[in-house]
């Protein structure tokens, strides 16, 4: 079985954009979307998550737009449906942002193995792992999900 890897909009938007460094190497986003390619993982994808990623492209990045869609087109018929109000309304008080609880809602209509998200600030705070761990979910940062499979380690560890 497959690990079923919920992304939200700043992994996928470092995915898309920010490949590489600036010396041309894989970025850890990189890594992760080469592990993607190579079939490690199973991207789910949510519309409240591709509606957010539209509009970041499409103001700050448009020049990655095809990216994007090359990324997202083959998972089209499979996007996680829209959060109801009331599905919203049940995770705002396990998000620090209210503007991210349709994010957190999707990713528990999903129910992936892990939340992948570069946000700490939303998603790796303690409100919000206690959400995911009683939904018995892991939140990864790309640096975490690269330790998952074995490509990095995390120090302390």
């Amino acid at each position: 079985m497959s690990v079923r890897v919920f992304a939200d909009t700043s992994a996928l938007l470092a995915m898309v954009v920010f490949p590489h460094d600036q010396a041309g190497n894989p970025s850890l986003a990189g890594e992760v979307l080469s592990l993607y390619v190579e079939g490690k993982f199973e991207l789910i994808l949510a519309q409240a998550v591709v509606d957010e990623l539209d509009e970041v492209l499409y103001a700050r990045f448009p020049d990655h737009w095809l990216e994007a869609a090359t990324l997202l087109r083959p998972h089209a018929e499979q996007f996680v449906r829209r959060p109801t109000p009331a599905e919203i309304t049940a995770v705002l008080p396990f998000s620090a942002d209210p503007f991210d609880a349709p994010i957190f809602a999707s990713a528990l209509i999903a129910q992936p193995d892990i939340v992948l998200s570069n946000d700490f600030r939303a998603f790796h705070t303690p409100q919000a792992k206690l959400l995911w761990q009683e939904r018995g979910i892991t939140v990864k940062s790309l640096y975490g999900l690269l330790c998952v499979f074995g490509l990095r380690e995390r120090k302390g560890d």
